[in-house]
């Protein structure tokens, strides 16, 4: 019991100063920029029905931002499930736009990627349903 007693505490003796410098980096290097949020609404759609897009979280929101769908492939520069839209920025610091949902959509699960202006390495995915 002893030896466990003392491996327990030159444990507490290394772990403790180094949660301390762990610390002391982390106040230096100040607070993490939270990631941008994205969201589609309503996130179960029908091809041709119009979506509400938002953006928040930007670090400079009044750049803007934009959101697309995949490119389709084939040769050409169609997107699915929407095209290429531009999202303004809102009084509330949030990036808002809307885009219709290409008519020959396929049913299933597919992906809408965001990107702020100020950002645009940062994307943002939202997923939304397409149903028959």
């Amino acid at each position: 019991m002893r030896s466990e007693h003392a491996l327990l505490s030159h444990h507490h003796r290394i772990t403790i100063p180094v949660l301390v410098g762990a610390s002391l980096v982390a106040t230096l290097a100040g607070p993490a920029a939270a990631s941008p949020v994205g969201t589609v609404s309503p996130a179960k759609v029908k091809p041709g029905q119009t979506v509400s897009l938002t953006l928040a979280g930007c670090g400079d929101p009044s750049e803007g931002g934009r959101a697309e769908g995949a490119l389709v492939g084939n040769g050409t520069t169609k997107r699915s499930p929407i095209g290429i839209v531009d999202l303004k920025p809102m009084a509330s610091g949030t990036l808002a736009g809307t885009a219709a949902i290409v008519p020959d959509a396929r049913p299933g699960a597919a992906q809408i990627y965001l990107a702020c202006g100020s950002d645009p390495d940062t994307v943002v995915t939202v997923d939304v349903a397409i149903t028959g």
